[in-house]
């Protein structure tokens, strides 16, 4: 995967085919840079914007005559491909059926997951928007059991040096210098889950990555953050449940990847880039009969 920092230093680059261009405004309309202005009548190019083009390319999508054209950070006409018609787009009612279906699968059959699915999944998660472009998220992706277990006890061995660090009397030490959400977190939840994996891996028991038959890490480089990962692993998990694959997102992996950076290099993540969540997945062991009702734990309507 290239290293995306150069694309973040230079700006889009947009280019108006004159002799097609009918000057309806559409472009200029929609330009969120507003690099794209009416003037007199004409589509005027400027560049003097305060970050530049940032290479959306909603001009080149709007254009009814194909006359615009944007090239740099990640992004080419060569990158425009037909909208799927109305009829073939999930309605309302279907999506919020895939989302109330969907369910956190830590049980799985003894099938594999073959590549193809799990290469559809992830062109389905990077056809999302993530965040400015260009969306510098990466995936790694780990298929078959072995290899996911591997995997899983290099994290495991990293948790295991965590522990003979961060030993109660040391806690109780710095507790007086942390906060006490953030004491609390690492007394309450941080140690005693580390505790988990690291005994249940002795007992040969994956409480890890569930002896899953795959698993994606997403990552994402300085010059992005958390948040787009976070949404790209969303749409993989989405993608999966359309496909009749189970998932799971697990946060305990991230940690001890970001201290293995040899890790991280061998997985092919470029260097600087943060692991930042794992997802799961499989054929499901067990066919769900009942979805529940979830709820935000507080919604506010300011009308």
């Amino acid at each position: 995967m290239p290293v995306m920092h150069s694309m973040y230093r230079e700006p889009g680059n947009v280019t108006i085919d004159v002799r097609t261009c009918t000057n309806c405004g559409q472009c200029a309309g929609i330009c969120p840079a507003e690099i794209l202005t009416m003037e007199e009548g004409c589509v005027r190019i400027h560049g003097n914007a305060t970050f530049g083009c940032i290479a959306c390319g909603h001009c080149m999508m709007v254009c009814p005559t194909g006359s615009v054209m944007v090239t740099g950070r990640g992004i080419s006409p060569e990158d425009m491909v037909p909208l799927p018609p109305p009829g073939q787009r999930a309605t309302a009612d279907a999506l919020a059926d895939l989302m109330q279906s969907r369910r956190s699968v830590r049980r799985f059959s003894d099938r594999e997951v073959s590549l193809d699915l799990l290469e559809r999944i992830v062109a389905m998660a990077a056809s999302g928007p993530m965040g400015i472009p260009p969306w510098d998220v990466g995936c790694v992706t780990v298929r078959g059991r072995k290899n996911v277990q591997e995997l899983a006890a290099e994290i495991i061995t990293g948790y295991e040096d965590f522990l003979k660090i961060f030993r109660p009397w040391l806690l109780a030490m710095l507790r007086p210098l942390m906060r006490r959400a953030t004491y609390e977190k690492f007394r309450f939840f941080i140690r005693p889950l580390a505790e988990m994996y690291v005994e249940s891996h002795r007992a040969g028991r994956d409480v890890l990555f569930w002896d899953a038959p795959a698993v994606m890490i997403f990552h994402y480089s300085p010059y992005t953050d958390a948040f787009d990962a976070a949404i790209a692993s969303t749409y993989a998990m989405l993608a999966a449940e359309s496909l009749g694959l189970g998932s799971t997102m697990i946060g305990g992996a991230a940690p001890m990847l970001q201290r293995n950076k040899a890790l991280c290099k061998r997985l092919g993540m470029p260097p600087g880039n943060t692991p930042a969540i794992a997802l799961i997945l499989g054929h499901p062991a067990a066919n769900f009969q009942r979805a529940v009702r979830r709820r935000f734990a507080r919604v506010d309507t300011i009308c």
